[in-house]
């Protein structure tokens, strides 16, 4: 599962408003009728994060460990150019070179 924080483009310190406002302005740029999977991934972040009930269970019970795509995501800096090499993540994840 991708973190819905970074779905939602949200600071993991955000309250109600602030995800029901990301949430809007997410749905404006791309509708349901745009890109359907796009729209389903910020539907379940918004579900995910709603109330602080579910921000906190959230927290709590979504453990799983990122995949090399989210880690790419994370790794790659706003406005940069490219993506760091591959290699680069193949070898950080291996604990060596």
């Amino acid at each position: 599962m991708s973190d819905p924080y970074l779905t939602l483009g949200l600071p993991p310190d955000a309250d109600d408003a602030a995800v029901y406002a990301a949430y809007l302005a997410a749905v404006k740029t791309c509708p349901p009728e745009r890109d359907p999977q796009r729209f389903q991934a910020l539907r379940t972040a918004y579900e995910s994060l709603r109330t602080h009930r579910a921000r906190l269970a959230t927290a709590l019970f979504n453990q799983e460990p990122p995949t090399l795509l989210e880690v790419l995501d994370r790794a790659d800096p706003v406005g940069a150019p490219r993506r760091p090499a591959r290699a680069l993540f193949d070898a950080l994840l291996r604990g060596g070179d």
